[in-house]
């Protein structure tokens, strides 16, 4: 989510028509990265403020969110992310991904 608000991608209007949920602790993360200053910072604000305004959903999970994204994504939800790494781990596993592609698409598998 910081990601596409750093780069003024509207993810929102990309994903209308589909039902959207945050990780609790996908949340706690986003506020502290919120508390600092810089774009982060900033981009951290934005999003916090949009996933409130939109009234999305919050799943929670005893895990870390790596692991949570994990869970749900093999219950069938899909998993938007820009960390290499988990996406990796998501592929094995056969999740489906939304992502941003060319740091302006919003990329759905």
């Amino acid at each position: 989510m910081v990601t596409a608000m750093k780069f003024k991608v509207d993810f929102f209007s990309a994903l209308k028509g589909n039902r959207l949920f945050v990780l609790e602790k996908a949340m706690e993360e986003l506020e502290n990265i919120a508390k600092g200053r810089g774009k982060d910072a900033t981009a951290a604000k934005v999003a916090l403020y949009l996933i409130r305004s939109k009234k999305l959903e919050v799943l929670e999970a005893d895990l870390d969110v790596d692991d949570a994204l994990l869970l749900y994504g093999k219950r069938g939800y899909r998993v938007a992310t820009q960390d290499v790494r988990l996406k990796r781990r998501l592929k094995k596993e056969n999740v489906k991904l939304i992502y941003l592609r060319q740091k302006k698409y919003v990329k759905i598998e």
